[in-house]
């Protein structure tokens, strides 16, 4: 909802009722998304990829591949593709109003490639035969696993440049 809070040279300014810090979790989930909007796509997904591939690089050295093994590395990769492009995003010279926002709110901007990632992990292990509970605690873990990482580059981020 807007007003018009005062008149200045003859236009009225439009302002939100609402701050920046009293968002619904939808609004968080639509800032959060223009934020990843300027994620840097390419250097997110060569990292997923060489991720993907080390992990299942280990489990050819490890003796164990199978479509677990498949499933896993993917899961990993996107962990590593979202961390990636959620930090890129963050750390980007010119920060616009949702970058602004993400950087004061390392751990609510966080959420977004959280649940991307977690969805991602639960599609491929399920596609892969994994039944249902494993799908989930997977699931789980690697959003897990992405809100942790994204939250701390966040942190720093925020730390690291100021968000004005």
């Amino acid at each position: 909802m807007n007003v018009v809070l005062g008149d200045l040279k003859g236009k009225g300014i439009r302002m939100s009722t609402q701050t920046e810090q009293d968002l619904s979790r939808r609004e968080e989930m639509t800032v959060s998304s223009a934020a990843m909007s300027s994620a840097p796509w390419g250097a997110a997904t060569a990292t997923g990829g060489v991720v993907a591939v080390a992990d299942l690089g280990l489990h050819l050295i490890g003796g164990g591949l199978g479509l677990g093994a498949v499933s896993g590395s993917v899961a990993m990769g996107a962990v590593a593709f979202f961390v990636v492009a959620a930090a890129g995003a963050l750390w980007r010279a010119r920060p616009s109003r949702a970058i602004r926002w993400a950087r004061s709110n390392p751990w609510r901007f966080a959420v977004l490639p959280a649940v991307a990632a977690a969805a991602v992990a639960l599609v491929i292990s399920v596609l892969t035969g994994g039944g249902i509970i494993a799908p989930i605690l997977s699931g789980l873990w690697h959003g897990a696993l992405t809100f942790g990482l994204t939250g701390a580059a966040g942190t720093m981020a925020r730390s690291r440049k100021p968000s004005a």
